[in-house]
């Protein structure tokens, strides 16, 4: 038995920033992976995808250089290269990582399936480790819904479909969130007939109404065909091709391609390390609960990031990991409530938001005004001929406060941090107004949002 002052079990951005501020205040810490170390983000999350977006993105740029009086010749996707490149970043990233955690005497890696075998105790490869403080941040990884006939073939998962061996020719996507709105424009813009079958009404259901309509259209100019409003019931093999059979409507309808893509959300791992043998209580659908402080059911145990639920994104979790570590360490009250929880679609043109959308607006009791700038009227973006896209602001009519900002757009993921900072610091649309704006940049779309009737 091995006692320690804190285990963490999870090195994603929660765990990894806990485990590191602990040690550094002098702590023994031992940390728990039964991956790879850094978590989802940068193995098969956030760093590898954006890695293969990047890629599409250059082979799309290339193909639309004669828009700009530059002529090249039609570009050739190479996957395997691709892949390459994909998979020589995410290790270095992660070589770094061990690095890090090797040349401090302070942390102890176990690099296996930890399991809880009581309140204090978890058994990692045969051994067990005991501590008075544990912290679980084992993260959450892709669901699997329950589909007639989805367990009897090879579907492929957001993890999975980025280490394909080649590029198929046609591609269903289950599901219409931010994980199916990206891979279809990457995999579309490779050479591949991409079909989004989504359960909701429209795509990107987290997304501002008109946001979500304009990023259908656009995704429809690059060819992926979107059905919402699907039921699928089943899906199965027929030869060389997968089907989905979809039976919303009066009659069945039948889909079929190379691949099916499974981008139906997330499930946390809270199974696999058996928290109920701790005492720890879960919801319904295994996300552990929490206050806002991030204690658990049980005195003694913190849960922070995916495996809590809610809006499950990297930065969120990094930022779980840096108050958790200051009530652990510091012994400061924190509280999670109250958040600016900031995210971005890395889709071409991208979307960023923040704060609250229109109609959470209406619903909070809000009087509001709606201010919107289209890019089609912005220099820069004319110039650049990054045009499609706006800018959208949520005012509070009474005081003239931003509520919520939201963009699709050329570099909407960059340029919504502007917004962050406005709502944090409570500033009014006159003050981005009056705030001098470089000319000409993407930014100054801002500066207009804010000037609109």
């Amino acid at each position: 038995m091995k006692d320690f002052d804190l285990i963490v079990v999870g090195s994603g951005s929660a765990g990894t920033n806990v485990t590191h501020r602990a040690a550094g205040a002098g702590w023994k810490v031992a940390l728990i992976e039964p991956g790879y170390l850094g978590g989802t983000c940068i193995n098969v999350g956030c760093i590898p995808s954006k890695t293969l977006i990047h890629s599409a993105r250059v082979m799309h740029e290339i193909k639309e250089a004669g828009r700009y009086g530059v002529i090249a010749e039609p570009p050739v996707a190479d996957w395997a290269s691709m892949r390459e490149r994909k998979d020589n970043l995410v290790g270095r990233i992660r070589s770094r990582g061990h690095k890090n955690i090797e040349g401090n005497d302070n942390i102890t890696l176990f690099e296996g399936e930890g399991l809880f075998i009581g309140p204090r105790k978890i058994s990692v490869n045969g051994e067990t480790l005991t501590a008075d403080k544990i912290v679980i941040a084992c993260g959450a990884r892709p669901a699997v819904p329950s589909i007639n006939g989805l367990e009897s073939i090879d579907y492929l998962t957001s993890t999975t479909v980025m280490d394909m061996d080649e590029l198929p020719r046609s591609m269903l996507i289950l599901g219409g969130g931010i994980i199916a709105l990206e891979f279809s424009q990457l995999f579309a813009r490779l050479g591949v007939e991409v079909t989004i079958l989504q359960r909701n009404r429209r795509v990107g259901p987290i997304l501002e109404e008109e946001i979500s309509a304009e990023i259908e259209a656009l995704l429809k100019e690059e060819g992926v065909r979107t059905k919402t409003g699907t039921e699928v019931s089943e899906v199965g093999r027929d030869g060389s091709a997968y089907f989905a059979v979809d039976a919303a409507g009066d009659l069945d309808e039948r889909y079929s391609a190379e691949k099916i893509l499974v981008a139906t959300g997330r499930v946390p791992n809270s199974d696999r390390l058996k928290v109920e043998k701790a005492g720890v209580k879960t919801d319904s659908r295994g996300f552990v609960k929490i206050d806002s402080s991030y204690r658990t059911s049980v005195k003694g145990i913190w849960a922070v990031g995916d495996i809590t639920g809610g809006m499950m994104f990297t930065h969120r979790a990094w930022n779980d990991g840096l108050l958790l570590s200051r009530h652990l360490i510091n012994r400061i009250d924190i509280s999670n409530e109250g958040r600016l929880i900031p995210y971005a679609v890395f889709t071409d043109p991208e979307i960023g938001s923040v704060g609250l959308g229109e109609q959470a607006a209406y619903e909070a009791g809000y009087k509001i005004k709606i201010q919107r700038f289209p890019f089609a009227f912005q220099g820069r973006a004319l110039a650049a001929e990054k045009t499609k896209g706006f800018i959208k602001l949520v005012v509070n009519k009474a005081n003239g406060k931003i509520l919520g900002g939201h963009i699709i757009g050329h570099e909407g993921g960059e340029l919504i941090h502007e917004l962050i900072a406005a709502i944090r610091f409570g500033a009014t649309v006159n003050d981005l107004y009056e705030m001098m704006h470089i000319h000409p940049t993407m930014s100054e779309a801002i500066h207009n949002a804010s000037r609109a009737d």
